[in-house]
C-alpha cells in the first residue's frame, strides 16, 4: 500500500491527460478494494473524489465491500447512490454482489428493493442474479420465495442447487432437502463438498442413518475428497444417528481437526453417555493445542452430568471462565442437571 500511495501522489502532482489519470485512478481503486493487501477505506476516499465514476469503479467498490470480513450495508448504500445518479447503468455483476451483501448482513428489505431494480432493469433472467436471489431468500429463511425463484431458473448450476438444499436443511425441511438432492442427481449435476455437507446435515437432523451411510458411499464413488467441514458433518451425522463407533472411525481418520470437529466428537460421546471417552477426547484436544468453545464445554459438562461427578463438573465449569467463554443457557442447564 505504501508504494501505491506514492504512485497516487505522483499522479496528482504531475500533469497527465484526464483519460490517463482516470484510468490510473480506477486501477488503484480496484486494487485497494479487491486485493487482500489493499485498503477498502483508502479506496472509498479515492472513489468519493471522482465526479463520475465508471462502471469498473462502482463494481470494484461494491464487490470489495461485499467481500469484507465485517458485513455491512455499504454495498447497498453505494448501489442506491449509483441508482440515484442514473449513470452508469448497473450490470449483472453489481446486482449479484449487492444481493450477496444483503444475504450476509442479512438485509431482507434492502434485498427486496434491489430485486425490484433487477426486474426493472431486465436482469431477472440472469443466472448469476437469480442464484444470488435464491441465496438471499434462503439465508433470510424465506424458503418459499427461494424455491419460487429457484424453480424459475432455466439453467441451474451447482451453486444454485447447493444453496437450495442447504436452505431447506437448515430450517428443518430435511425430507425436501433430500428429495431435491435426488432431483439434482436425475438431471446430472455432480455435487461437491459443499452440497454433501448440506445433505449429510439433513440426514443428521432426520436421523436417517441408512441414507447417511448411502451418502458416504456416494461420496467415495464420486471421488469427492472429504475436507474438514465434510468430515465433521459425517462425525456429527453418525453420532446423532446412533452409530458412535462409526463417528469415532471417521473422526480418527481426519488428518486435521479444528474446534468444531473436536466438539462434534465430544458432544456425540456425551449424547451416548460415554463420559470417560468424552473427557479423554477433551484431554487429547488440549494436547493438540486446539482451543475449545462453548459447544465443547456443553459436551464435556453433559457427559459429566450423566456420571454425576459434581466436583469434576465444578472444575470444568471454572475452565470455561479461564477460556473467557460467556456461560450460555445451555451451559447453565448442564450445571443444573449436574447439581440436581
Amino acid at each position: 500500500m505504501r508504494v501505491l500511495r506514492q504512485i497516487h501522489a505522483r499522479m496528482v502532482t504531475q500533469w497527465m491527460p484526464i483519460a490517463s489519470f482516470s484510468f490510473g485512478l480506477c486501477k488503484i481503486i480496484g486494487f485497494c478494494a479487491l486485493s487482500p493487501h489493499g485498503d477498502i477505506d483508502y479506496a472509498r476516499r479515492l472513489f468519493s473524489q471522482i465526479r463520475s465514476p465508471n462502471i469498473f469503479s462502482w463494481n470494484s467498490m461494491i464487490k470489495g465491500y461485499s467481500q469484507s470480513q465485517t458485513p455491512s450495508k455499504d454495498p447497498v448504500i453505494l448501489f442506491k447512490k449509483m441508482a440515484k445518479k442514473g449513470y452508469p447503468n448497473p450490470n449483472t455483476y453489481i446486482m449479484a454482489f449487492v444481493l450477496k451483501a444483503c444475504s450476509i448482513v442479512p438485509a431482507m428489505e434492502e434485498g427486496r428493493q434491489v430485486r425490484a431494480t433487477v426486474l426493472k432493469s431486465g436482469f431477472g433472467s440472469s443466472p448469476s442474479v437469480e442464484t444470488a436471489l435464491v441465496n438471499l431468500y434462503a439465508k433470510c429463511e424465506d424458503i418459499v420465495l427461494a424455491r419460487k425463484v429457484f424453480d424459475e431458473i432455466t439453467d441451474r448450476n451447482l451453486i444454485a442447487w447447493s444453496i437450495m438444499i442447504s436452505g431447506q436443511a437448515k430450517i428443518g425441511l430435511v425430507n425436501e432437502a433430500l428429495s431435491l438432492f435426488g432431483d439434482m442427481q436425475i438431471v446430472g449435476v455432480v455435487p461437491d463438498e459443499v452440497t454433501m455437507v448440506s445433505v449429510i446435515s439433513a440426514c443428521a437432523a432426520s436421523g436417517a442413518l441408512d441414507t447417511g451411510w448411502w451418502v458416504q458411499a456416494y461420496i467415495k464413488k464420486q471421488l469427492i475428497e472429504p475436507d474438514l467441514e465434510l468430515s465433521t458433518a459425517l462425525v456429527n451425522m453418525y453420532a446423532k444417528c446412533g452409530w458412535i463407533e462409526r463417528a469415532k472411525e471417521v473422526f480418527d481418520a481426519m488428518p486435521v481437526k479444528d474446534t468444531k470437529a473436536w466438539s462434534s466428537m465430544i458432544v456425540g460421546l456425551a449424547i451416548h453417555g460415554l463420559a470417560e471417552d468424552a473427557l479423554e477426547e477433551f484431554s487429547r484436544m488440549e494436547k493438540a493445542k486446539v482451543e475449545p468453545n462453548h459447544v465443547t464445554f456443553i459436551g464435556v459438562l453433559s457427559a459429566i452430568a450423566h456420571s454425576g461427578l459434581v466436583s469434576e463438573g465444578c472444575r470444568y465449569w471454572s475452565r470455561t471462565l479461564e477460556f473467557g467463554i460467556i456461560p450460555s443457557m445451555e451451559l447453565y442447564g448442564c450445571m443444573v442437571d449436574l447439581l440436581c
